[in-house]
């Protein structure tokens, strides 16, 4: 199963995952391509009501997720929701995606933090996971380092260096 969060600048947290486009282009937009990342930013007025509305639009449109909770979006995709669905839902609710409105701002000292999250997860037995491409908001997790069998234990101990930078 893969777990898709969309972190918002309110609370940074990583689950296994989050919520990002499997092409590479870090758009923040969650897709059924096998890709995972955890995206976050400066506060804005009315993520939280953007996320709220997101997730509604997502539901409507044939995507399961719950509401937002403690600032952030979680979308487990585990294979029963057509890709098609999915990206269909996507540009169906670009326009309540912070990420896509500018509700989460690039930030230097998360994109650091994700640079040492990856190097941290290779070093606790996740040899696939990907350093995170030159102003890429979040993280991105081939779906490979997802399924790899210490990537939980992994991303658990790595959670710290997320952490320092929320500071």
């Amino acid at each position: 199963m893969r777990k898709i969060l969309a972190a918002f600048p309110v609370a940074l947290a990583l689950a296994l995952a989050g919520c990002g486009s499997g092409d590479g282009g870090g758009d923040g937009v969650a897709s059924a391509g096998g890709a995972t990342t955890t995206t976050a930013g400066a506060p804005s007025a009315g993520g939280a009501d953007m996320g709220l509305k997101f997730a509604q639009c997502m539901r409507e449109n044939g995507v399961p997720m719950d509401d937002p909770v403690d600032g952030k979006i979680t979308m487990k995709i585990d294979g029963s929701i057509p890709k098609e669905t999915v990206d269909k839902a996507q540009e169906a609710c670009r326009q309540y995606n912070p990420q896509e409105n500018g509700a989460a701002k690039s930030d230097p000292k998360m994109e650091q933090a994700a640079r040492d999250f990856a190097v941290c997860m290779r070093e606790n037995g996740v040899e696939a996971f990907p350093d995170p491409e030159p102003g890429q908001k979040g993280i991105r997790i081939e779906g490979s380092s997802a399924s790899d069998p210490d990537f939980e234990q992994a991303s658990q101990k790595c959670q710290e260096v997320l952490a320092g930078a929320r500071g």
